[in-house]
């Protein structure tokens, strides 16, 4: 468990790195950013699951699902569900929109509960309650001052909620899915990378340092997502979602290091929304202890 814990706070800073990553990537624009990192994910995905000797049993699965019309079409609706979100963590940094990408990650675990609720008929525990009571007076707050959620913000926020759903029914473990939604997204990567016609004029005017530079953004961002599906597997769920709430902290401050401003007024929105999370986080852990007391323990054998 410790393990799983390590690679889940890995996978958040990764995670929290690659939209500071932003800073080495212009003149390169969202597009080109999440063409080449879905390539450099795919890569990085197949190699893993060529050392885990899985290719056979993953190669057996996508041919059910190909000859399954239903399930192709869930496969392809995910697919084009994480090339927004992929785009729009490489393109939200690079047009002084990190605050609204943050907020949109930390109201996502919220809509999460409340898709849980209205699609699988999960019960609210009065926690999860209260945590959407401020996560409404938060809104309300963005609302008056502002004049509404960035569309940023509402494209996280709403976007996750049918991919997870829609995910849940492939059956794929979390490897499998990765790769096969990034196998899905690879023409629209090679797509827009040829319509720009691959960036050319970048790697002539930075020379070798734009490949090192391209490598690095496909490092980063494969081994973040590798590091997520680590802890995926070595932790209990409750625990699992908790520990997710590290990463829209970090990407708050990454932001702030990237100028943007924050104003007085929003912290009448961000402080309803963080004690909202943290009430989230709190049932999270409640329930990991709960769970835990419940499981039998070992007796020792006598010989």
């Amino acid at each position: 468990m410790i393990i799983g814990v390590l690679f889940s706070l890995l996978a958040s800073v990764l995670f929290a790195s690659l939209c500071y990553y932003s800073v080495f990537l212009p003149p390169l624009d969202g597009f080109a950013v999440a063409g080449w990192r879905t390539l450099g994910t795919l890569v990085i995905l197949t190699l893993s699951l060529l050392c885990l000797k899985q290719g056979r049993v993953f190669i057996r699965q996508l041919k059910q699902i190909l000859d399954h019309r239903t399930q192709l079409i869930i496969l392809v609706a995910c697919s084009l569900l994480m090339m927004v979100q992929v785009w729009l963590f490489g393109w939200a940094p690079m047009n002084h929109q990190g605050q609204a990408l943050a907020m949109g990650y930390f109201l996502m675990p919220l809509s999460m509960v409340i898709t849980g609720r209205f699609v699988f008929g999960e019960n609210l525990s009065r926690l999860q309650i209260i945590a959407l009571a401020l996560a409404c007076i938060g809104v309300a707050a963005e609302l008056t001052l502002n004049g509404g959620l960035s569309w940023v913000s509402l494209l996280v926020m709403l976007g996750y909620p049918p991919y997870f759903v829609l995910k849940r029914k492939l059956g794929l473990n979390a490897l499998h899915g990765m790769l096969a939604e990034h196998l899905f997204m690879m023409p629209i990567a090679l797509g827009v990378l040829s319509q720009k016609n691959w960036n050319w004029s970048y790697y002539d005017t930075l020379g070798w340092h734009a490949w090192i530079t391209i490598a690095g953004l496909g490092l980063l961002g494969s081994f973040a997502l590798l590091s997520f599906l680590a802890a995926s597997h070595r932790l209990p769920m409750s625990l699992f979602g908790m520990l997710g709430y590290v990463e829209p902290v970090l990407l708050f401050w990454v932001a702030l290091m990237l100028g943007e401003s924050f104003s007085d007024g929003d912290w009448l929105t961000f402080i309803p929304i963080w004690l909202a999370v943290l009430c989230l986080a709190l049932n999270g852990w409640l329930a990991f202890r709960q769970r835990r007391s419940t499981l039998p323990t070992q007796k020792p054998i006598s010989v």
